[in-house]
């Protein structure tokens, strides 16, 4: 019998999901309220907090961001239990690699300063003391096992074939090169966004390739082709035969070298620093933007309560909508109508994190427990341990109690069907099963499991997505209307979301302005 409970956390798509479905009456004629505002930002992820912020500092006083939920932040999300924060979805981000980042970072507090060598240095309270990773294999964890300085070594403390450590080198040694490479017009091979990188054809070729074909070309076996798997859908939301070699390549060499930066609750702190830095006093939570139209030189959004289900119309200067695109195309009929559909062709991956509540912290046979400890279960890839980087990790009582992050991307493995239609016990029950498999015993101490379910957590980039025209023109300013969320640069993470934001924010200083606004944040590679 189940001796733990819990519940399953889903973000609010009930509106969103009657607007996809034409069942959603929005009324034909509603008068404004309120003022004119400078800018209204729709989104309080990370994309959006970032547009607000940065709208504010190019000298728009009137700015109002809109968020759906009850919190900000979107899945940089955290909650509290068993005496620590935790994560809900994401993670960590690592040491800034070009000169937006290096800015940012230094803006929020993360980069204290630089060093000689242009190095970025990191708040060491924000680097966490490791041990940072462990990988279960036959029923025994062994430390490392992923990238670290020495590759070769790492691998040949495990317990694997002469071949699967020949291959997991390569393929590690493959994303080191990659990070490192040039085209054959002096830029970098890879960049983010996308647009900042080379050019050079043979690069860019590999944007018509799936990174499942890559590994088959590079004659690698089952082992290292489960963890390209892996990787695809634990970074990309999807599975090595639908994400593109360039996607799958540059996402992950770029996220290569350099600190891990992160506390418990995940990147939650970062989206704190950001709403902060854009004013709390700006942020309106629990209204759902249904329509985004232009008026001339301004532009009408109209927003529901959910729980009222008032609608309302506000109206601003500009928009920066900072919303995936399959639920802007939604919002925005303009889109459609200027022929702007390409939103219908664009694939998210789902995501399930279950968050444990345990009341003693495991201890693992073969290594000590580690903040990531990969395990492949029937769903999950492994689990994080929330209080990682804290002064309770530091202390290591064993017998603390705590909360096991447990990572289950749903690519090859569920459908977002079943997230929609499963309940949480049966998700509950797979995910206890999987944390059982890794750490035998720990059933008896678990005591709840909430499952935090993700339906769009990542944009795919599937073949020709990041390189080709439908990403661009989609993203492209619409009359008053500026687009942001990470999906504007092909890929999920922290960092793009910023950078959308960011440009999106630039795209409508200039509408207001009708110039080109002064740069808070240079040029990448200047």
């Amino acid at each position: 019998a189940r001796r733990f409970d819990g519940e399953i956390i889903e973000e609010s798509y009930g509106i969103a999901h009657r607007l996809r479905d034409g069942t959603l009456e929005i009324p034909a004629s509603l008068a404004p309220e309120g003022p004119l505002h400078d800018a209204i930002v729709l989104g309080g992820g990370v994309s959006g907090l970032m547009a607000a912020w940065e709208l504010a500092r190019g000298g728009l006083p009137d700015v109002l961001l809109y968020e759906k939920e009850d919190y900000i932040g979107g899945n940089a999300r955290k909650e509290h239990a068993n005496g620590t924060d935790y994560t809900c979805a994401t993670w960590s981000v690592v040491r800034p690699k070009d000169a937006f980042l290096t800015r940012l970072y230094q803006d929020l507090g993360v980069v204290k300063k630089i060093a000689g060598d242009g190095t970025p240095k990191i708040d060491p309270a924000l680097v966490g003391p490791g041990p940072e990773a462990n990988t279960l294999i036959d029923g025994t964890w062994y430390s490392g096992g992923f990238l670290g300085e020495d590759v070769a070594a790492s691998y040949a403390r495990l317990p694997l074939s002469a071949k699967d450590r020949r291959d997991a080198t390569e393929f590690y040694t493959d994303l080191k090169t990659w990070a490192e490479k040039k085209g054959r017009d002096g830029r970098p091979a890879f960049a983010m966004p996308v647009e900042d990188g080379s050019r050079d054809p043979d690069i860019l070729d590999l944007d018509r390739i799936t990174m499942l074909e890559y590994a088959q070309r590079k004659g690698w076996g089952p082992r290292t082709f489960a963890e390209v798997e892996d990787w695809s859908s634990s970074d990309i939301g999807g599975q090595a035969a639908e994400v593109s070699a360039y996607g799958f390549l540059s996402f992950n060499s770029l996220g290569q070298g350099g600190e891990d930066i992160t506390l418990p609750g995940g990147n939650a702190w970062l989206a704190e620093r950001l709403a902060a830095r854009a004013g709390r006093d700006r942020i309106r939570t629990g209204f759902v933007a249904v329509r985004v139209e232009n008026r001339g030189e301004e532009v009408r959004v109209t927003l529901i309560d959910p729980l009222t289900e008032r609608f309302t119309v506000r109206r601003a200067r500009c928009a920066v909508i900072a919303c995936p695109k399959h639920i802007t195309g939604r919002m925005v009929p303009e889109l459609a109508a200027a022929g702007r559909n390409e939103y219908l062709a664009y694939r998210y991956g789902a995501l399930l994190m279950g968050t444990a509540s345990v009341r003693k912290t495991p201890k693992l046979k073969g290594a000590p427990i580690a903040w990531f400890n990969a395990a492949r279960g029937r769903l999950i890839q492994g689990f994080l341990v929330a209080d990682y980087n804290s002064d309770r990790w530091r202390r290591g009582d064993p017998d603390r109690p705590n909360v096991l992050c447990l990572w289950a991307p749903l690519a090859g493995r569920a459908t977002r069907a079943d997230l929609v239609s499963e309940p949480w016990s049966h998700w509950a029950d797979l995910l206890a099963d999987d944390l059982e498999a890794a750490v035998p015993g720990i059933s008896s101490d678990l005591t709840r499991l909430d499952v935090y379910a993700w339906g769009h957590h990542m944009v795919i980039p599937f073949p020709g997505f990041l390189t080709g025209e439908a990403r661009r023109n989609l993203t492209r300013p619409l009359g008053r209307i500026a687009f942001a969320h990470s999906d504007r640069n092909g890929m999920p993470s922290f960092e793009l979301a910023t950078r959308a934001g960011y440009d999106a924010a630039r795209e409508a200083l200039e509408m207001v302005r009708g110039k080109p606004a002064v740069l808070s944040y240079p040029p990448a590679g200047r």
